[in-house]
């Protein structure tokens, strides 16, 4: 605490907020460096806070109580990686890591000195995001660490490499820039369900801090609740389930016509859609919005490409549908749904086709064959050095991921945010980063009945946005449409 923070404050106050830091200090056990800035952190929410505020109902507002003791107490949590992220550090390249992004966007611009002691707060709620990847003999693993993690103002372009390489290094981002909040998570942390229930936490401790009511359910959790074991738990020990012998390797997909850009994503878009429309288009067709959606996707990624064979959409599942659990980590698996080029001629013909496909292929039985398959393979690989696993696995994702498919479509569906949250929350947007070959990625989130379609792109080809623009107009379903500017270009 400095002179020239004191200073704004009477003789009265300067003692209370004296005694307040002493305290902050012992709450906190970092670096020199970290430590200063820790305290910073504090001394700009109060002088925001003090345009309107009483000191000593600042205190109480920012009380000590909600730090826990992660700042100061030596961490003694560790945790093998699931099954389903073994394989994400194992496949890293030079400048590449299967990242995505979660963004609300608020009514309001965002305070920084106001988020930032939010997500202080927050973190001591989510003890596998306070962790860093560590190096073991025969896998990876994810090491607690204690450390001042802090927001980052958005200018660099989404999904960009976050570099984990160093002992005490994070694997996310929190990131603001005027009305919009978003975090970036290394898929090894959890799945897009725990991604949006750490933001969803995170953003209602913003919303408290600026003294909005908020409420709590299974999405936003109360960030003073002590951790329910099951939120951490590994979901994939222990599924006994039942399957046919089978192999996840399957046949290469068609590619998109078109180089991959030199930067990645070279473009993002946003088409927010009607939801009351969407769902009497689906309701007309008696399919899901899913389906529905797939079904354009198809059509549109057929435009593209010019050879004959199959094209197939990867379709991420989230087990809790079919399992209850309420991990934060990840517990979601795929399957693929695919057409052949020829056969994609008129929407009610491939409705049908990918409704067949969608009900016996993102069933449960179904996923629990990929459920078999993943742990048979981490199971034989268990005892391969990890250096030697390396290439194995970036050959496994190449026919079981990229190669394979040749797109993604992963769905949020309808964010469950408490009432009083969605009151301050315009609309959200979810962006998958960069594989290793496909060109185009899609990805749905739904809020305040705003369906939000975004295509990452990672080719300058046009044909992808052009038809689902047209598709969607026909249909009468567009809000908006916005996005990045093309990243390529930019010099």
């Amino acid at each position: 605490m400095n002179e020239k923070f004191l200073s704004n404050f009477t003789e009265d106050d300067r003692e209370e907020l004296s005694i307040y830091f002493d305290n902050l200090n012992k709450k906190i056990k970092l670096s020199k460096k970290e430590t200063k800035n820790f305290i910073e952190d504090f001394e700009k929410a109060i002088l925001y806070y003090s345009k309107s505020m009483k000191v000593e109902d600042i205190l109480e507002l920012l009380s000590l109580d909600n730090l826990g003791d992660i700042y100061f107490k030596k961490p003694t949590n560790w945790y093998p990686l699931d099954n389903s992220a073994k394989i994400y550090p194992l496949s890293m390249k030079e400048n590449w890591m299967s990242l995505y992004r979660l963004s609300y966007y608020l009514t309001e611009d965002v305070v920084p000195e106001i988020l930032q002691i939010a997500l202080l707060f927050t973190m001591k709620r989510f003890p596998t995001f306070a962790t860093s990847i560590r190096r073991g003999f025969f896998w990876n693993y994810i090491d607690g660490i204690k450390k001042r993690f802090s927001i980052i103002e958005d200018n660099v372009i989404p999904c960009s490499y976050i570099n984990i390489s160093k002992v005490g290094k994070q694997s996310f981002n929190v990131l603001y820039y005027k009305n919009r909040i978003s975090v970036e998570i290394f898929h090894t942390l959890a799945d897009a369900y725990g991604g949006i229930t750490f933001l969803s936490t995170l953003v209602t401790e913003y919303f408290k801090l600026l003294g909005k009511d908020v409420s709590y359910n299974d999405i936003a959790l109360d960030v003073n609740e002590e951790v329910n074991p099951e939120e951490i738990k590994d979901e994939f020990i222990d599924k006994k389930v039942e399957s046919r012998n089978g192999s996840l390797i399957d046949s290469k997909a068609l590619s998109l016509d078109g180089k991959l850009s030199n930067v990645s994503p070279c473009q993002i878009i946003h088409f927010d859609l009607d939801l009351k429309k969407l769902k009497d288009l689906a309701h007309k067709n008696k399919v899901t919005i899913n389906e529905l959606m797939l079904s354009f996707l198809f059509i549109v990624l057929s435009y593209s490409i010019s050879k004959e064979g199959y094209i197939k959409i990867q379709v991420p599942v989230n087990m809790r549908k079919f399992y209850k659990s309420k991990t934060v980590r990840n517990f979601s698996l795929y399957n693929n749904i695919s057409l052949k080029k020829s056969e994609i001629t008129s929407l009610e013909s491939v409705i049908k086709k990918v409704k067949n496909q969608s009900q016996e292929k993102l069933s449960k039985n179904k996923i629990n064959e990929v459920l078999v398959y993943s742990n048979k393979l981490v199971h034989s690989l268990r005892f391969v050095p990890l250096f030697i696993k390396r290439p194995i696995a970036n050959f496994i994702y190449g026919f079981i991921g990229d190669k394979a498919s040749t797109s993604v479509l992963s769905n949020l569906g309808v964010v469950p945010l408490p009432s009083e949250s969605l009151k301050n929350i315009k609309a959200a947007d979810f962006v998958l980063g960069t594989t290793i070959s496909n060109k185009v990625l899609f990805s749905l989130i739904t809020v305040n009945d705003i369906v939000t379609l975004t295509v990452s792109k990672f080719t300058n080809n046009t044909a992808v946005e052009n038809g689902l623009y047209n598709i969607f107009k026909e249909n009468d379903l567009i809000l908006r449409i916005h996005g990045s500017e093309n990243y390529e270009n930019r010099k």
